[in-house]
């Protein structure tokens, strides 16, 4: 089955949360990144390391050990069956039960969604380059502005962690959780430094963040009903659908950089995703009937209104931006649609079900 896939996801968000048994991930001797051209040499072992090292699925890989090998992969988004080429490389990895899984959001305030400005310098990029060959300046300008947009996000979700894990620890979370969450840092600094990486190309300048805009004082929120609902509504949905466009946009994507990239981060949020899943319903389980009413309002919500579109890019050719990564409209509203549809409500009822039942069964259990 493939890992990206709705039903897998869904399946995984269900296990999280102990309402769906699944088997469990073990550890991996070969990671494989996708490449333009089966006949093509592979990437060299440091090109590979900037995208293979790190936590993965119940692992850490340490290092890349050996030559990638060429084969061909099945594309999952493809219905037509088409295959994907890859290079496949030896690696260094060792079991780590509380690298499952990390916590990955955009940093949001009273203010909304912030991030560092883009500065003129140097210091972030480290990681493949697209090849620009068929784009004029106006394409690679957009090309420039939308990774450097994704670049950013992606370093706001450091300031991010560092905020989750002070709410948790405010309302006694358990362990795992917490290095969970400590974990995800590095996590997003390499996705950042290979977003800047693709926007450096891109522009033919440097580019990094600036100074973060996080004011005087951090806000931080220890109502566990809040927290729930937050935890849902950024979490358990904005990362679900962020890992579906993702895949999708790695599918359609032409340029070996790209896609390689968009690859890490599917595989990523989709783990992002999972955990906010297993924190809801450490929060909904601690937080009893007032949790599950302002998780119950998110859903009403989400049913209303629906999700904000991201990762669209507009203003250039339509074949260019999706070959180098870039999803368009209706890519992106097809797989919202899958992701809310087919992982986010099954998951949210089932766990709001069961959440309800426990709190029936203790009652009864509770001498009168």
């Amino acid at each position: 089955m493939n890992l990206l896939s709705p039903d897998h996801l869904r399946q995984r968000y269900l296990f999280a949360l102990g309402l769906l048994p699944l088997a469990a991930c073990g550890t991996a001797s070969t990671e494989c990144l996708s490449v333009e051209d089966i006949d093509a040499a592979c990437p060299s072992e440091a090109e590979a390391a900037d995208s293979l090292l790190g936590d993965h699925c119940g692992y850490t890989v340490h290092a890349v050990t050996g030559p990638g090998t060429a084969r061909l992969g099945d594309n999952p988004w493809d219905t037509a069956g088409a295959v994907n080429p890859e290079c496949c490389y030896p690696v260094l990895a060792s079991e780590d039960v509380l690298s499952t899984c990390v916590v990955g959001r955009p940093y949001i305030d009273e203010d909304g969604m912030k991030t560092a400005p883009a500065a003129l310098r140097g210091g972030w990029a480290r990681g493949r380059r697209p090849d620009l060959d068929g784009l004029d300046a106006h394409t690679r300008a957009v090309l420039a502005r939308a990774w450097t947009e994704d670049a950013l996000v992606e370093h706001a979700s450091v300031a991010a962690f560092a905020r989750t894990t002070l709410e948790l620890m405010s309302v006694g979370a358990p362990a795992d959780l917490v290095a969970a969450v400590q974990a995800a840092a590095a996590d997003e600094v390499r996705h950042a430094r290979l977003s800047f990486a693709l926007a450096e190309r891109y522009a033919g300048h440097p580019v990094a963040p600036g100074a973060f805009p996080l004011g005087a004082a951090v806000s931080l929120e220890s109502d566990l009903a809040r927290l729930a609902a937050g935890t849902f509504r950024e979490g358990c949905v904005g990362e679900t659908v962020v890992a579906i466009l993702s895949a999708r946009a790695a599918a359609r994507a032409t340029d070996p950089a790209a896609r390689a990239l968009l690859e890490v981060v599917a595989h990523d949020e989709a783990r992002h995703a999972e955990l906010a899943w297993r924190t809801l319903g450490w929060l909904v389980r601690r937080g009893g009937a007032a949790a599950r009413a302002a998780v119950e309002l998110e859903v009403a919500a989400l049913l209303e209104y629906g999700v904000r579109l991201t990762q669209v890019t507009e203003g250039a050719d339509d074949a260019l931006l999706r070959a180098h990564g870039r999803i368009r409209h209706a890519d992106a509203d097809a797989a919202r649609r899958r992701a809310v549809d087919e992982v986010v409500m099954p998951c949210v009822r089932a766990l709001l079900v069961a959440a309800a039942a426990d709190d029936v069964l203790g009652a009864a259990a509770r001498p009168a």
